[in-house]
């Protein structure tokens, strides 16, 4: 996002009323509040505390029902991952689904993501307290931190099998609850979402080209206003209908970045000029960024590493080669290590390597800059691949899991379940699709993508002479994947 984008201080202003509807964009998308039910729902005081209290409700019914549970003997940590409801929600339903709505409709997760009601809740108790809240500094809302927390739950996946064992996946919940409070009452304008949500490096790169987007109408209107009551530094208190949370000015958004769609600067601007749109992918009016950030860099290095490795999964005899190294590095330091190597194997080892030799390719085919300049050059157009990938591999799993939820939903501890599925009484349920016709979708995800990815360089640099080697990165990342996602049909 473009610096014209953060707000500045301006005067408190008085409550404005609802906002009227807004005009159609011309070319930019069309205005979802032009629809009353949606007008009604966003606009609503319920929105979006009802369906964040709601999502919060079910939080914590997986923390109880998944507390002090383990995997009994003679059922595989897989198996009872799917069988127990908390660890099927959580890492089969969820996390693959949150992938898919970044990557089309933006961060319109976070609107009713129940760790920014709790955060928000202990930052107006640390108000009320009178206890210090700190302003986050900039090395922090860059994305360090939330870097290294994706990087430790990527870790702790891969080593300890967190995502398998229903036990540690409530801890991992609880933790993300005390996270949410202490950032929220010593730190102040949503700490949380800005500088320590684990996945907001993922949601903030993953859902750049989403299609819902809020940005402003008439620049005359937004000239005009008088009360700036969407920036207004004196309205951010209020319970509904505050200037942006997040510190972001609206009328001048230009990125799906870091707007986390809650819908504050809509019923708080008195004209009705903000619009909430929904667009085609990777709107041509949004900013790019020639470069991109360390923080971002690192991540897009770290997330397709990551992927890489969880497409290798659906195709066991490439996962064999794939794991090679790791493999018999754990056969000589113990099979405990096993996990930690695979992590540390496919987080660090593979993309650094791998993003090496792109760089080294773009090199030899194209200008000779520098290795640092050549990664951070292509992680933004590079992450709509990555996120494809990603995606391919979440249809892979939900259509694999989402089977075991009537059973799971009967008897959540999942325990009877997988008992009977390991002595043969009952049937392990059937994928909802045939993994080869989720490999054919994979290869049309990445296919498409590889084509915004090409876009997305293009816009980036507008006035450069792309030459064959900034394009490589980007088709080689493709058709490799592509290749992995096809050998998903030999299964």
């Amino acid at each position: 996002m473009s610096d014209r984008s953060r707000t500045g201080g301006t005067p408190p202003a008085g409550r404005p009323a609802l906002p009227g509807p807004g005009p159609r964009a011309c070319g930019e998308g069309f205005d979802l509040l032009r629809l009353s039910p949606i007008r009604k729902l966003v606009l609503g005081g319920g929105f979006p505390y009802a369906f964040q209290a709601l999502a919060l409700a079910g939080f914590v019914a997986l923390v109880l029902l998944s507390w002090g549970d383990f995997t009994p003997p003679g059922v595989g940590a897989k198996l009872y991952a799917k069988t127990h409801l908390a660890t099927l929600v959580v890492w089969g339903l969820w996390w693959p689904a949150m992938v898919w709505v970044a990557v089309l409709l933006g961060r319109a997760w976070c609107a009713v993501c129940p760790l920014e009601l709790v955060a928000n809740g202990a930052e107006r108790l640390g108000r009320r307290l009178g206890r210090p809240q700190r302003t986050l500094p900039r090395w922090v809302t860059d994305g360090w931190v939330i870097l290294a927390l994706y990087a430790l739950v990527q870790m702790l996946v891969a080593g300890a099998g967190i995502h398998r064992v229903p036990a540690w996946t409530s801890l991992f919940l609880v933790a993300l609850l005390a996270l949410a409070v202490a950032t929220g009452l010593f730190s102040k304008d949503r700490a949380l979402c800005r500088g320590f949500c684990p996945v907001g490096l993922l949601l903030g790169t993953y859902g750049r080209g989403g299609m819902i987007a809020v940005r402003s109408g008439s620049a005359e209107t937004c000239g005009a206003c008088t009360g700036k009551d969407c920036i207004a530094s004196g309205n951010r208190a209020r319970l509904d209908g505050r200037s942006c949370p997040s510190l972001l000015n609206p009328p001048r958004l230009d990125s799906n970045r870091d707007c986390l769609v809650c819908g504050q600067c809509l019923k708080a601007c008195p004209p009705g000029n903000l619009r909430l749109l929904l667009r085609r992918p990777f709107a041509p009016s949004d900013a790019r960024e020639p470069l991109a950030s360390w923080p971002v860099t690192l991540f897009v290095m770290l997330a397709s590493g990551f992927v890489a490795g969880e497409l290798f999964t659906e195709w066991p005899e490439a996962r064999t080669i794939f794991l090679t190294v790791p493999d018999r590095a754990a056969a000589a330091l113990g099979p405990s290590s096993a996990g930690w190597l695979e992590g540390i194997w496919a987080l660090a080892v593979v993309p650094l390597v791998s993003w090496t030799l792109l760089a080294l390719l773009a090199r030899w085919a194209g200008p000779p800059r520098s290795l640092t300049l050549t990664w951070r050059r292509t992680a933004l157009p590079l992450t709509v691949v990555v996120a494809a990938g990603h995606a391919s591999k979440g249809l892979a799993k939900l259509v694999s899991w989402a089977p075991f939820l009537p059973g799971a939903w009967a008897e959540p501890s999942g325990l009877a379940s997988a008992e009977a599925i390991v002595a043969r009484t009952r049937p392990q349920p059937e994928p909802l699709l045939a993994l080869p016709l989720v490999a054919g979708i994979g290869v049309l995800l990445i296919a498409v993508a590889l084509r915004y990815a090409v876009r997305e360089l293009c816009l980036a640099h507008p006035l450069d002479r792309l030459r064959l080697g900034d394009y490589g990165p980007l088709f080689s990342v493709a058709a490799v994947w592509a290749g992995i996602i096809a050998g998903w049909t030999t299964q």
